[in-house]
């Protein structure tokens, strides 16, 4: 998968914390799209780009980016492994992969103890993502949303297994493909912003990652070599050439999917798609990582590829001009017996045969001979992903090299707790408390210390950012901290009016609807939960919360409504089914006492 969909669909997605009170989201609406162009926001797709890059684009199409998500089919099926049963006796469930009449399937389903099955959830699997280097998962679609499937397979043990995080818990077919993880691994997909799983149909207009998501739009670059034809030098001046960039804005375009740093903040009204190539990264996202210690590494290095890169004596020594495709021509990927010839002779650019201290003969004697990544850059297994390996970035002159010390001085005086990965050089930041609001919002739950600086913020912005959706959030973990039934209010109180400013975070509407439940405020209850249904309809703690509501007030009727249409969609959900249960049982009693 290169960075396989293993690798971020299971870090990204399942290893960053789910949407609490106060962590950040995508929120803004999509550029308007160029009218001039008649194309999506000026993208073309990579199959026009192919009309006059043959060669480039066919190379490309087999590197692991350009086979980072695939449409299900049969020739496809020809090449992947597609018949599996895996029973996990924590999860107490048996998963299953089949073929079907031509199309690939994936079944969750319970048995009890006289082996008959309690439920069974069957979806066909529509696209696979990731190209296999790692592994590859799969997504099915239910309606309008995209959702992750329980298996993944991995190429290290050729096996299908459980997709990251689902040894915790069983997601079902219930867990969203949110924007921050799709938009990495394909070409243009189309998630609806703030919409929690759901895509425009077709959710992809460009299908794996393709020319314009290095290159930018390439509605003008195909209208000026259309119309006026190539300048001076054969190229056209409307389309982003990385190599021409400063190396730090080269490096951005990189750093949006290979650098995720500890937390990842969208800018006020912008969305992952907005990024451009060319353009800061931080216009768009900024990405902050908690500063390393001396007593510690710094981070997993799951996906901190830049920061690794940065700490090299490669790095310092050029005068940060090294940058990522010093080293990495995103058009060619070397076959596996090439790799390690392939890289070398990247390290020859700078050094020479005289520079390795390691006797040539001994050198010639390993497998593969003269291996500089190898020895240099050495694969490690990813604690994160099970059965996975990546490279480690941070190029060190000798195992065991202590990180240098300016990976310990990375903070500033503006910033002096957390270090921002993608800051422009120079340029003042001005919305950096509502950025650093929503950092520690996503910090809290994994760095307890950040917890005093998140509240003291919030209180600092409740009077120039009143009604910032972020702030309100905040303001309600705060006033739960003070674990009062006047806090309890309080928070009621932030919540709905996160809600009313547009909110469409699920954790706002549960949370929100189990205070007011376990207030006796049970009207109140319902009508922000259906609400949240009505904007969250996957979501099967809102419909868990909603039964419960109604059998509060006695409604068991509503109750069993509620809940019999939840245990069709979230059958797994075992919370769910007992509730249901419990609903009928009161029906049964009011019909026959």
């Amino acid at each position: 998968m290169g960075l396989s969909a293993i690798a971020i669909v299971g870090a990204v997605l399942a290893f960053l914390p789910g949407e609490r009170v106060g962590h950040a989201r995508a929120r803004g609406a999509q550029t308007a799209s160029p009218q001039s162009t008649g194309s999506s926001n000026g993208y073309v797709g990579s199959k026009l780009c192919a009309e006059c890059h043959r060669a480039i684009y066919d190379n490309f199409s087999q590197t692991d980016m350009g086979r980072s998500m695939s449409l299900v089919s049969p020739k496809l099926l020809e090449k992947i492994p597609n018949s599996a049963h895996i029973f996990d006796a924590k999860l107490n469930r048996h998963f299953e992969v089949s073929v079907k009449s031509g199309n690939l399937y994936q079944d969750d389903y319970e048995t009890g103890p006289d082996e008959k099955e309690i439920f069974r959830d069957t979806q066909r699997v529509e696209w696979i993502i990731g190209s296999g280097a790692n592994g590859f998962g799969a997504i099915v679609r239910r309606g309008d949303a995209l959702f992750e499937a329980p298996l993944s397979f991995y190429s290290k043990t050729q096996r299908w297994a459980l997709s990251p995080g689902y040894e915790f818990y069983d997601y079902g077919f219930s867990r969203p493909i949110l924007p921050g993880c799709i938009v990495c691994h394909s070409g243009r997909p189309q998630p609806i912003p703030d919409g929690n799983g759901r895509f425009l149909d077709p959710p992809f207009t460009d299908l794996a990652i393709g020319c314009e998501n290095c290159h930018g739009p390439g509605a003008s670059h195909v209208w000026e070599m259309q119309e006026i034809g190539p300048g001076m030098r054969g190229e056209g001046r409307s389309i982003v050439n990385p190599a021409k960039l400063p190396s730090w804005l080269a490096d951005n375009i990189c750093a949006s999917c290979h650098q995720t740093g500890d937390a990842r903040v969208l800018r006020p009204g912008k969305n992952f798609q907005d990024f451009r190539p060319g353009s800061a990264l931080d216009d768009t996202l900024a990405i902050l990582m908690v500063p390393p210690k001396r007593n510690s590494a710094p981070q997993s290095d799951l996906l901190e590829h830049y920061f690794s890169m940065t700490l090299s004596k490669c790095y310092r020594g050029s005068g940060s001009r090294l940058s990522c495709i010093t080293c990495h021509d995103p058009h060619v990927q070397p076959a596996r017996q090439q790799v390690a010839a392939y890289f070398r002779l990247k390290c020859l650019t700078c050094h020479t045969e005289k520079s390795c201290a390691v006797p040539f003969a001994i050198r010639q004697r390993k497998n593969p001979p003269d291996d500089c990544a190898g020895c240099h850059m050495p694969k490690r297994e990813v604690k994160e992903v099970s059965h996975s390996v990546l490279t480690n970035h941070r190029i060190i002159g000798e195992s065991g090299e202590p990180y240098p010390d300016e990976a310990f001085n990375r903070t500033t005086l503006k910033l002096p707790d957390l270090v921002h990965l993608d800051a422009i050089p120079g340029k003042k930041d001005t919305s950096l408390p509502l950025i650093l609001l929503q950092a520690y919002g996503q910090l809290v739950s994994t760095h307890p210390e950040y917890r005093e600086r998140y509240l003291t913020l919030a209180e600092k912005l409740r009077t120039s950012r009143p009604e910032d959706i972020s702030v309100l959030e905040a303001l309600a973990y705060g006033a739960l901290e003070k674990k009062s039934s006047q806090g309890a209010v309080e928070a009621i109180e932030y919540l709905n009016r996160a809600i009313s400013q547009g909110s469409t975070s699920p954790a706002d509407f549960e949370l929100c609807g189990s205070l007011l439940t376990r207030a006796g405020r049970l009207p109140e209850a319902v009508d922000v939960l259906q609400r949240g249904i009505k904007i969250i309809p996957h979501d099967g703690e809102l419909y868990r919360l909603l039964g419960a509501s109604y059998l509060s007030q006695n409604k068991s009727t509503e109750a069993s409504n509620v809940l019999t249409h939840a245990s069709q969609m979230f059958p797994e959900n075992t919370a769910i089914r007992a509730l249901l249960v419990e609903s009928q049982k009161a029906i049964q009693k009011l019909t026959h006492p």
